[in-house]
C-alpha cells in the first residue's frame, strides 16, 4: 500500500496513527522538508506516537541521509549541506542521478580506460560498468574502489592520498601527482556549480583533484543535473568550453541551454519525465 503526504490529513494530532514504521518515516521526511524543521514533540503529536519513537525514527532517517538531526528535532537537508556530506548527497536527487548515469554509461567504450571522480552522480555509473566492459577504471572514490574491486573483468587503479570522510574519497596533492602520470580514454566528472561558463566547486582540494582528473582524459564528460546551473561555487575547475560531452536533464532553462550549445560540446539530454509517460 502506498502512502503520500496527503495521508496525514491536515497534520492534525492522531491523524497518522497506526502507520507502519517506514510509512511513518516517509511522512516525517515529507513534513520536515515542507516545514524545513520540526521538533520531536510536534512530530509525536502529529503522528500519535511517543517521543521515544520519534527519536528512533529521526535517528534512522539521519543515518540514511534523509534528514539532518538537530537538538530536539530534525531539519531538512539543503543542497549546500548535502554537498559537504557524501551520505546526504547520495540521497539528493537520487532518481535523476540514476537516469543521468544510465545515459552517461552509453558513452563508455568497450575495453577503454576510464576515470571516474568521487561525485555521487558519477558514482551511480558503478551499476553499469560490468555491462559496458571498460578495461580499466581509475578513481579516487573509496566507494567506487570497493565496487570495482569485485568486478573480475575490470582492472582498477586507485588514486590514494589524504582520505576525507565527508566525500568518502582521497583528495589533494598526492592524488594530483598520481593523476598527472596517467592517461584515460574518457573521464567522467560532476560538479557543484556552473557559473560564468565554468565548472566551480566550494572546496579547494576537491577542485584541484577534479581538475587533475579531467586533464588526464582524451574525452572529458560532464554529468550533472540542471539544478547545478547558477549555483554558488568559489574554486575554478575547468571552463565549460573544454568539455567534450555534457549529460544533463531536460529541466535546464532554454536560455542557459542555448548558451551551453553555443560552446560546442556534444549534449546528451535525459528525459526525466519519461517514467511518467503511460
Amino acid at each position: 500500500m502506498a502512502y503520500n503526504e496527503s495521508d496525514v490529513k491536515n497534520e492534525t494530532p492522531g491523524a497518522a496513527q497506526g502507520l507502519p514504521p517506514e510509512a511513518r518515516r516517509e511522512q516525517i521526511t515529507g513534513h520536515v522538508n515542507k516545514s524545513r524543521s520540526a521538533r520531536v514533540e510536534e512530530l509525536a503529536e502529529i503522528f500519535a506516537v511517543s517521543a521515544m519513537t520519534i527519536h528512533r525514527d529521526l535517528d534512522v532517517l539521519a543515518k540514511e541521509g534523509r534528514l539532518q538531526r538537530i537538538r530536539g528535532g530534525a531539519r531538512a537537508i539543503t543542497a549546500r549541506l548535502a554537498e559537504r556530506d557524501v551520505r546526504l548527497r547520495r540521497h539528493l536527487n537520487a532518481e535523476i542521478k540514476q537516469q543521468l548515469a544510465a545515459t552517461a554509461a552509453q558513452l563508455i567504450e568497450r575495453n577503454s580506460v576510464i576515470a571516474l571522480d568521487d561525485s555521487t552522480t558519477v558514482g551511480a555509473l558503478s551499476d553499469y560498468l560490468e555491462e559496458r566492459e571498460p578495461s580499466t577504471v581509475i578513481t579516487h572514490s573509496l566507494a567506487l574502489m570497493g565496487a570495482v574491486s569485485s568486478m573480475a573483468q575490470i582492472d582498477m587503479v586507485g588514486l590514494g592520498g589524504q582520505y576525507y570522510a565527508e566525500t568518502d574519497s582521497f583528495l589533494g596533492s598526492i592524488v594530483v601527482e598520481q593523476a598527472e602520470r596517467l592517461m584515460a580514454d574518457a573521464v567522467f566528472v560532476s560538479t557543484t556549480a556552473i557559473k560564468n561558463q565554468s565548472l566551480l566547486h566550494p572546496d579547494a582540494e576537491a577542485a584541484r583533484t577534479k581538475r587533475s582528473l579531467l586533464k588526464m582524459g582524451r574525452r572529458k564528460i560532464l554529468v550533472m543535473d540542471s539544478s547545478k546551473y547558477e549555483s554558488a561555487g568559489i574554486y575554478h575547475v575547468m571552463d565549460l568550453a573544454e568539455i567534450d560531452d555534457v549529460v544533463i536533464d531536460d529541466q535546464l532553462d532554454e536560455a542557459l541551454m542555448a548558451q551551453l550549445q553555443a560552446l560546442g560540446p556534444r549534449i546528451h539530454i535525459v528525459n526525466t519525465s519519461a517514467k511518467a509517460q503511460p
